[in-house]
Order: C-alpha cells, then structure tokens, then sequence
C-alpha cells in the first residue's frame, strides 16, 4: 500500500514537471480554433513588445491551426487575427486569448478563440462583435435612446452559423454594440411609431426596412461597421 502511495506521487511530480517543461525558454507557442474548437489556419499572430513602439514579430498558423515562434528577452503581448471573407467583403477580427497576461523570455502558451460576441481581452478595448451608429435626420429630435431596433438575420453569420433576432436599444443613444457579423434586415420603432431608414451619409431613400451589410472598415471611423440614419 507504501509502495502504491509513493508510486503515485512519485508520478505526480513528474506530470508536473513535464507540464512546465511544455513552454521551452524563449518561444511562444499555441492554437488558434473556432468557438467549436475547429482549428483555423492562416491566421496572424502577432508578438507586440510591451515597452518599445512598433516592435513586433509575427507568423501565421499552419494548416492544423498552431504557431511556434522564437522571441528575444523581454515584455510581451501575444495577439491573433482572423480574416474572413464574407458576402463579397473581407473582414478581420482580433481573437480571444486563454491567458491575456504579458510575459518575457522565459516563454509562454497563448490559445486563440475567434469569437463573434464578447468584450475583447486587455489591453485591447471594444467588443468582437460590429458596431451600428444611428443618427438623426437634421430637423429630427427623438429620445435615441427609446427607440428600438429589430434585427432579422438573412442568411448564415460569418462564421456559417445559424444567427437569432435581436430587439436592442442603444443605451447612450449613439451605438448598438456588439452584433454579431452577418446580413441583417433592420427595422426601428420610437415608442409605437415606424421609423424610416437608409444607410448615412448617402441620398437613398428612407425606408421602412433596412438591409444592413457590416462595412469592414469605414475609414478614420470605424471597424465592421454600419452606419444608419433614421427619419419620422
């Protein structure tokens, strides 16, 4: 029974030893998947220096979705991002890590989740979902903030899943933060009332129903993005 006890921790030890071996000093490695653990390949990792500007080093994953890298001593952040074409538009989207500490060069272990809602890891800020901005046509003043929006999916998401429809209200008036990527069909009401729609900052008509597509980028504004406009 001695022998029996010792074996076994005898063989704990080693399991744990083996475990803080797995890092080797000096590299980074790890695996990037989908929410459904599917790995994913061609994605960027990027090893930012945690001090000194525009110090980076980075690779991609393989076709099994892993990464090794070799970094110097120092401060990191390790980050990962997916692209994705979608609809005819290719968006990227910064990836959820398992451990978002920083770390040097004694080595480390960072996973990546692609996740399509969720606040995003510090030190980065925002949500990996799209933003909607809403604002008002000139001679409008409503309660922005009481009006509320319907979204119906049309089609599959981005990421080929089945996407639910959304009754939001932006809290601040200004934003719906959040959604996940994919074609809506948008329509608003202001406490009972049709609102019409059409997309900013164009001439379109206003409509009772709104087909949204994400912008990848709007530039010097905002990432997978849409901006709408609403009229009484």
């Amino acid at each position: 029974m001695k022998i029996t006890i010792a074996l076994l921790l005898l063989l704990t030890v080693l399991s744990c030893k083996k475990d803080k071996r797995s890092t080797k000093e000096g590299e980074v490695k790890g695996l990037v998947s989908n929410d459904f653990g599917v790995p994913l390949s061609h994605a960027t990792i990027i090893i930012d220096h945690d001090i000194f500007f525009n110090t980076t080093i980075r690779t991609k994953t393989g076709s099994d979705g892993k990464y090794l890298l070799k970094v110097p001593h120092g401060s990191w952040y390790a980050f990962a991002i997916f692209e994705k074409e979608y609809r005819g538009k290719r968006y990227k989207f910064y990836l959820h890590p398992n451990d978002n500490a920083s770390f040097g060069g004694e080595g480390a272990e960072r996973n990546f989740t692609w996740k399509l809602t969720g606040e995003k890891a510090s030190p980065l800020s925002g949500f990996y979902g799209g933003l909607i901005t809403i604002d008002n046509y000139p001679g409008v003043y409503i309660d922005k903030a009481d009006i509320e929006f319907k979204l119906v999916p049309q089609g599959k998401l981005i990421d080929d899943t089945e996407g639910s429809i959304l009754i939001l209200k932006a809290a601040d008036g200004y934003q719906l933060k959040d959604i996940p990527i994919g074609t809506y069909k948008i329509t608003a009401k202001y406490r009972g009332e049709i609102l019409k729609l059409r997309k900013w900052n164009t001439e379109d008509d206003f409509v009772n129903e709104l087909l949204l597509d994400f912008e990848p980028q709007i530039d010097g504004q905002c990432d997978n993005c849409f901006k709408i406009e609403y009229n009484q």
